[in-house]
C-alpha cells in the first residue's frame, strides 16, 4: 500500500476508534446514572417508609406491616435493576478499555509510518539536492574545459 494511502487508512481508523470510545464512554455514562438514579429511588423509598413508620397512629398500624414488606420488596427489585445495570456497566467498562488499547496501538503505528514518509521525504529531497549538485558540478567542469 503507498505510503499516503497507509497513512490516510490509519487515519480513517483512528477517527472511528475515537467515535467508538465515545460511544462507549456515553453508554456507561448512562449507565451510571441510571444506576444512581436506582439508588436514588431506593433512598427516598427508605425516607418515605421510616416517615409512615415514624408517623402511624393508631388506625395505621394495622397496615404497616404491609406497606414495610411492600417497600422491601419494591427495593429488592430496585436492587435487581441496579445489578444488572453493573453486570452491563462492567461490560461496557471491558469494552472501552479494549478500544483505548486498540487506539492507542493505531496511535503508536500511525506516528511511525508518519515518521518514516518524513524521512523519505527528507531522503527524496537529499538526493533530488545531489542530483542537482552534481549536475552543476559536471556543467561548471564541462565550461571550465571548453
Amino acid at each position: 500500500m503507498p505510503p499516503r494511502n497507509r497513512l490516510a487508512a490509519l487515519k480513517l481508523i483512528g477517527r472511528i476508534k475515537q467515535h467508538e470510545l465515545e460511544s462507549i464512554g456515553a453508554e456507561l455514562s448512562a449507565l451510571r446514572a441510571a444506576q444512581s438514579d436506582l439508588d436514588r429511588q431506593s433512598a427516598d423509598l427508605s425516607q418515605h417508609a421510616a416517615t409512615e413508620a415514624s408517623q402511624s397512629n393508631a388506625d395505621t398500624r394495622p397496615y404497616l406491616p404491609g406497606y414495610l414488606k411492600s417497600v422491601d420488596i419494591k427495593q429488592r427489585g430496585l436492587e435487581e435493576e441496579r445489578e444488572k445495570l453493573e453486570e452491563q456497566a462492567t461490560l461496557a467498562e471491558a469494552r472501552l478499555f479494549t478500544a483505548f488499547r486498540e487506539t492507542k496501538t493505531n496511535e503508536t503505528v500511525l506516528d511511525r509510518a508518519v515518521k518514516e514518509q518524513s524521512l523519505e521525504e527528507a531522503r527524496a529531497e537529499i538526493a533530488t539536492l545531489d542530483d542537482a549538485g552534481r549536475n552543476l558540478f559536471l556543467l561548471k567542469r564541462a565550461e571550465g574545459q571548453t
